[in-house]
């Protein structure tokens, strides 16, 4: 019944083990679950077809992810984390460990993955909405700003939004293509975070960042981030709302006249038919003038990279926006057409 599902796995396992970011972590963990899937694993196989039962629209990079989390969690726990996933243990041994993980605990794995979804929350990720929102805002004259984010999973977003000290402190490391548009401080009269219950717990978070020294970093910008958005933490509301119950985010998005939107690292979770779904929502429902702005990878998490696109109120066109070397915006963000269409500014050479 999963026969061609698990072929379409298998080939996107195979090509993530290849991903050019070697400091994730996660290669030597990839590289044994694909041996647990050619092996045609009957634990393993009964996790992956009850997470297809119940997910049937979940893309393969984001199930791959969510098994990373979901076992993590689980070697975390049973004090495993180090012969798992370390980088000094052989596939050999690896392989007989994650044999006994899913042999063990493998309802447990099946619940989390039916039920969670990758968590992993990057605390850099606001520096090119908190640009581009501040500039539609003085584009557009308005004077407030009503705002959701999306997939909100620890809700760091909304707290980090005009903050400028975490601003300050990011940004030095991602320079703009080919000027640095003006910060501008966002009128923000509302700020809500929303996700499928259950909201994710430190534990859960944990246990999405790759085993690296690399990720390490990562999560200690996010603690930080916590830490110095504590005044905004008071403001931001969240909601237990699940984006693929459509009637219940029409009509969340219609009460509360939301004007501007953010979807990040949500939509590549879900199969081209889903993701349409939810942006025709949005976009029917959104108050205008409105911007609903998207960042997902570049190449479905193959590749470094992801891709910033906006849509009006109004307006049927998908805009691009902008391109970043990185999904963890260290790097480069280069400026592409529609901009300007957007946030207004200087119409440079190289744009495009």
């Amino acid at each position: 019944m999963f026969q061609e599902r698990r072929a379409a796995f298998d080939r996107t396992l195979t090509a993530i083990v290849q991903h050019q970011q070697g400091h994730h972590g996660w290669s030597h963990f990839h590289r044994i679950v694909r041996e647990l899937l050619v092996e045609g694993h009957p634990g393993f196989s009964r996790v992956l077809e009850a997470v297809w039962s119940a997910r049937p629209h979940i893309s393969d990079a984001h199930l791959i992810t969510l098994t990373s989390a979901a076992v993590r969690q689980i070697a975390l726990r049973e004090k495993r984390d180090t012969s798992l996933f370390g980088a000094g243990v052989d596939d050999v041994t690896r392989l007989r460990l994650l044999r006994d993980l899913v042999e063990g605990h493998g309802a447990e794995l099946a619940r989390e993955m039916c039920d969670r979804s990758n968590s992993f929350t990057g605390a850099r990720r606001f520096l090119v909405p908190q640009l581009i929102i501040g500039g539609f805002a003085a584009e557009h004259g308005l004077d407030e700003v009503r705002f959701l984010d999306l997939g909100t999973g620890v809700g760091i977003l909304p707290r980090q939004l005009n903050n400028k000290a975490v601003y300050d402190r990011f940004s030095k490391d991602l320079a703009w293509e080919p000027y640095t548009p003006e910060y501008r401080t966002i009128p923000l009269a509302l700020r809500v975070g929303a996700d499928a219950p259950p909201l994710p717990s430190m534990e859960w978070l944990r246990s999405c960042y790759g085993p690296s020294e690399y990720y390490e970093e990562r999560l200690e910008e996010l603690l930080w981030s916590f830490d110095m958005t504590t005044e905004e933490g008071r403001t931001v509301v969240t909601a237990e709302l699940d984006i693929l119950d459509l009637p219940r985010l029409a009509d969340f998005i219609r009460v509360n006249r939301f004007n501007v939107i953010t979807c990040n690292f949500v939509l590549f979770q879900y199969d081209t038919s889903v993701q349409q779904a939810i942006e025709a929502c949005v976009m029917d429902n959104i108050a205008s003038p409105g911007l609903f702005l998207t960042m997902n990878p570049s190449h479905g998490l193959l590749r470094q990279g992801c891709r910033v696109r906006g849509r009006l109120a109004g307006e049927p066109e998908e805009l691009r926006l902008a391109a970043a070397s990185d999904a963890h915006l260290i790097g480069t963000v280069t400026m592409e057409t529609d901009l300007p269409i957007v946030m207004g500014g200087r119409q440079e050479e190289g744009i495009g």
